[in-house]
C-alpha cells in the first residue's frame, strides 16, 4: 500500500463505501450480474476493478479443468473450452457476502490510483509473478484501467512487442512517462465529489499528514562512531616553518610565588639564610628553550649503519613466493583457488555462504535461493547472469549491491563463466 495513506482510514472508508453500495443494491436484488456490476457505482473505475477480479478468478478456475488424462491441446477441446468459458461469463451471479469484500478492495485500489498513481502502478508491477511483466498481464491491466490510462498505454508502447520485460525495467518506463506526462494525471477533486455522494470523504483524514515533503538525508556516520569523539575538535598543528622568525617564543605563565613562613631573624636579611649566613644564589627565571648541555661525550647509534645492515639481509622466501610464477602478479594460494573456474555454482558455494545468501539476499527463503541458483546455472555466459541478478533478483529483494554477499556471488559468477 502506498505510504501516502493512513492505512486504517483507507481500509475503513473502503469498507464503508462498499457496505453502502451493497446495501442500496441488494435491497432490491438477491444477486448481481455482469451488466449490473458495470453500473454499480458512479465511478466507472471501481466497477471495472470488480469485473477484472472476476475475470482473473474465472481464468484461474478454468485452469483446474485441465487434466493429465486428456489432450487439452486438441483444437476441438480448446474451441469447446473457450465456448464454455464465454457462455458461463455471460451468466455472472454474485451474492452480497461475496461481492462486498471484492467491492471494498476495488474502492481502495481506485482511491490509490487517483491520489498516488505512481505508488499504485509500482505496487502492481512488483506483484507480478516471477518479477516479470508479460504482454498478457499488461494487456489485462490496460483493458481495465481507465483513470490515468495513458500510463499502461506507455508501458505497452515501450515493450515494443516483447513477450515480457523484467519488472525493474517496467518501473523505469513508469518513471519515464510520469516525468514526461505528469501534468496529464487525473485531478482528484471531481472524484472526491463522486465518492462523497454516497459516503462523505475526509481527504485530510485519509492521507498521512505527517509525511514530510522533503525526506532528510541519511546520516553518513553511525552514532556509535562519533559517541566517543571529543565535542571540541583539537586545534590543527602548525608546522615549525610557518612560525615567523620575529615572534618571540611564548613563555608559559608561572604561578605567583608564595613566600614561605619566616622567623624574626629571616626578616632582617630578607629571606632564609644558608649555613654560611648568605642568602644563596639569585634564582633564574625559567625559559622555554631546551637546554644546551653538551652531549658530545655520549655515543649515539648510527641509523644509517643499521639501515644498511637491514638492507643487506635478504628475506627468507615464503611458500607463496616459491609457488608464484615469474612475471605474474603476487597472488596467495587462497586467491588462486578462489579464481579457478568452476562447473556448478551450487556445488561451489560453501555451507556458510549458502546460509548467508539465503538470509541476506533472499529474505530467508531457501526455495527462492535454490530456484535462482538453478536458473543462473543454465545460462550461457557471464553477461546473461549479471543481467538476471541485476534486473530481477536485486530489484525483487532490494539487494545492497555493495554488500559482501553480493560481491561474493558476483565472484562466483565470474568463475562459473570464465
Amino acid at each position: 500500500m502506498s505510504n501516502k495513506f493512513n492505512a486504517n482510514a483507507l481500509a475503513e472508508y473502503s469498507k464503508s463505501y462498499a457496505r453502502r453500495i451493497a446495501a442500496d443494491f441488494y435491497q432490491h436484488h438477491a444477486t448481481i450480474d455482469g451488466s449490473q456490476i458495470l453500473s454499480l457505482t458512479p465511478i466507472r473505475q471501481i466497477n471495472l476493478f470488480v469485473v477484472s477480479f472476476l475475470s482473473t478468478k474465472w481464468q484461474s478456475d478454468a485452469e483446474k479443468f485441465r487434466s493429465p488424462f486428456f489432450d487439452f491441446t486438441n483444437a476441438e477441446v480448446q474451441e469447446a473450452l473457450q465456448h464454455f468459458m464465454n457462455v458461463v461469463s455471460q451468466h455472472i451471479s454474485v451474492r452480497r457476502e461475496h461481492l462486498e469484500p471484492i467491492l471494498a478492495d476495488a474502492v481502495s485500489k481506485t482511491i490509490t490510483l487517483i491520489f498516488d498513481p505512481r505508488g499504485y502502478f509500482d505496487e502492481l508491477l512488483r506483484a507480478q509473478p516471477d518479477f516479470m511483466l508479460t504482454e498478457t498481464a499488461l494487456r489485462q491491466i490496460t483493458r481495465y484501467t481507465k483513470i490515468n490510462e495513458f500510463i499502461p498505454a506507455h508501458l505497452s508502447q515501450r515493450m515494443a512487442g516483447k513477450s515480457f520485460v523484467y519488472v525493474n525495467q517496467a518501473i523505469t518506463y513508469l518513471d519515464e512517462v510520469l516525468a514526461q506526462r505528469g501534468h496529464e494525471l487525473a485531478r482528484h477533486d471531481q472524484f472526491v465529489e463522486l465518492f462523497s455522494e454516497k459516503v462523505p470523504m475526509n481527504v485530510s483524514a485519509l492521507l498521512r499528514s505527517h509525511v514530510p515533503d522533503v525526506i532528510p538525508a541519511a546520516p553518513t556516520r553511525s552514532f556509535f562512531d562519533t559517541a566517543t569523539e571529543p565535542t571540541t575538535p583539537p586545534a590543527p598543528l602548525v608546522p615549525a616553518a610557518a612560525t615567523p622568525e620575529n615572534v618571540t617564543p611564548a613563555i608559559p605563565p608561572q604561578p605567583d610565588p608564595t613566600p614561605a613562613p619566616t622567623s624574626s631573624d629571616d626578616s632582617a636579611s630578607g629571606g632564609a639564610l644558608f649555613l654560611d649566613g648568605g642568602s644563596g644564589p639569585v634564582p633564574v627565571a625559567p625559559i622555554s628553550q631546551p637546554s644546551q648541555l653538551e652531549t658530545g661525550g655520549i655515543s649515539q647509534p648510527s641509523t644509517s649503519v643499521v639501515n644498511e645492515t637491514l638492507k643487506s639481509v635478504d628475506p627468507t622466501p615464503t611458500l607463496n613466493d616459491t609457488l608464484r610464477e615469474p612475471g605474474s602478479e603476487p597472488n596467495t594460494v587462497a586467491e588462486s583457488f578462489n579464481r579457478a573456474p568452476i562447473e556448478s555454482i551450487a556445488r561451489s558455494i560453501s555451507l556458510n555462504q549458502k546460509f548467508r545468501f539465503i538470509n541476506q539476499l533472499f529474505n530467508g527463503n531457501p526455495s527462492a535461493y535454490n530456484q535462482a541458483i538453478e536458473e543462473i546455472d543454465t545460462l550461457d555466459n557471464y553477461g546473461q547472469a549479471l543481467d538476471l541478478i541485476s534486473y530481477r533478483y536485486a530489484s525483487q529483494y532490494f539487494w545492497n549491491m555493495s554488500s559482501d554477499e553480493v560481491s561474493e556471488l558476483i565472484e562466483i559468477l565470474k568463475r562459473r563463466f570464465a
